[in-house]
C-alpha cells in the first residue's frame, strides 16, 4: 500500500473521530441544558404553588379583623337566637352549620330544612351558629367574572355580616338562598344583596350603615378567618352539619323531621 493511501486512510479516520469526540460534547451539552430547564421547570412550580399558600397565610389572620356583632374569633360564627343567652344554654344543643351562599345542596338544604330550624331556634330549642365559608369563589372565578360578579360567596358573606349589625341574620341567612340565581356560577350582585337587605326589614338609617358596611368590604377580614378555619377544622363539602361536635350524616341533615329528632334528643337533662 503506498504512503499516500495510508495518510488518505488516517485522515478519515481522524476525521471519524472529530466527529465522534463533537457528537459526545454535543450529547452532553443538551443533557445539562435539560437537567437545567427541569430544574427551571421545578422552581417555577414550586414558586407558582408556594404563591396562593402565601398569600392565604398572609391573608388568613389579622388579629384584629373586625367581626360582627356576637361573632367571636374561636370559631367565627354567626350565633343566632335566644338559646345562646338562656339561663340553662349549657343544657341546649349547638348546630353548627358550614354553608357557601354560592352552593346549590346549601340552597336546597335551606329549603328543605331551614323552617324546620328556624321554629326550632325561635323555641329556643337550639343555639344554631351558621360558619360561613367562600371555597366556590376559586371554582367558579371564571363564570363568576364573566357575569361581572367576582368573588361572589365572599361578597355575600360580608353582607350576612353587615346584616347581623342590623339583627337581621336569620331574615338575611334565608333571603340569599331563596335568591340564589339558578345557574351557578351567576353570583350575587351588590344591588342584589342589598334588595335581599330591604327584604330583610332593614331600613333608614341601618339600610345605609348596611351599604356603607359592603361597600367598604369591613369584615373581608372576618370572612378570610372564616375560610381558614373551613380548611383548618377539615370540612369537605357544603352544606355540613355538626351537631354537638358529632358530624350528620346527609340523609339526617335534609329530613326536617330526622334533624329535629337529633336535635330534641341532644339535649340535655
Amino acid at each position: 500500500m503506498s504512503q499516500e493511501n495510508m495518510s488518505a486512510k488516517a485522515a478519515k479516520a481522524a476525521a471519524a473521530a472529530a466527529r465522534q469526540e463533537a457528537a459526545a460534547i454535543e450529547q452532553k451539552r443538551q443533557r445539562k441544558i435539560r437537567i437545567i430547564g427541569g430544574l427551571v421547570v421545578v422552581a417555577v412550580m414550586a414558586a407558582l404553588i408556594a404563591i396562593p399558600l402565601l398569600s392565604n397565610k398572609d391573608a388568613v389572620i389579622p388579629s384584629d379583623s373586625a367581626l360582627p356583632k356576637g361573632v367571636t374569633s374561636d370559631t367565627y360564627g354567626v350565633k343566632v337566637g335566644s338559646a345562646w343567652t338562656a339561663t340553662d344554654a349549657d343544657k341546649i344543643p349547638v348546630l353548627q352549620l358550614w354553608e357557601d351562599f354560592q352552593c346549590p345542596a346549601c340552597a336546597r338544604f335551606e329549603a328543605a330544612s331551614g323552617s324546620a330550624i328556624q321554629s326550632l331556634i325561635d323555641a329556643g330549642k337550639v343555639r344554631v351558629e351558621y360558619r360561613p365559608t367562600i371555597f366556590l369563589d376559586k371554582n367558579l372565578v371564571s363564570s363568576n367574572t364573566a357575569a361581572g360578579n367576582p368573588d361572589s360567596s365572599k361578597r355575600a358573606t360580608m353582607a350576612f355580616g353587615c346584616a347581623v349589625d342590623a339583627d337581621a341574620a336569620d331574615k338575611f341567612h334565608a333571603g340569599v338562598f331563596a335568591n340564589q340565581p339558578a345557574e351557578e356560577g351567576t353570583g350575587f350582585s351588590t344591588d342584589t344583596l342589598i334588595t335581599i337587605a330591604e327584604s330583610s326589614g332593614i331600613s333608614g338609617d341601618a339600610l345605609a350603615t348596611f351599604k356603607d358596611c359592603l361597600s367598604s368590604e369591613k369584615y373581608a377580614g372576618w370572612v378570610a378567618n372564616s375560610y381558614a378555619a373551613f380548611d383548618s377544622e377539615g370540612v369537605s363539602s357544603t352544606p355540613t352539619g355538626v351537631l354537638n361536635g358529632e358530624e350528620l350524616a346527609g340523609e339526617v341533615l335534609f329530613d326536617p323531621a330526622q334533624l329535629t329528632a337529633a336535635i330534641e334528643a341532644a339535649t340535655k337533662s
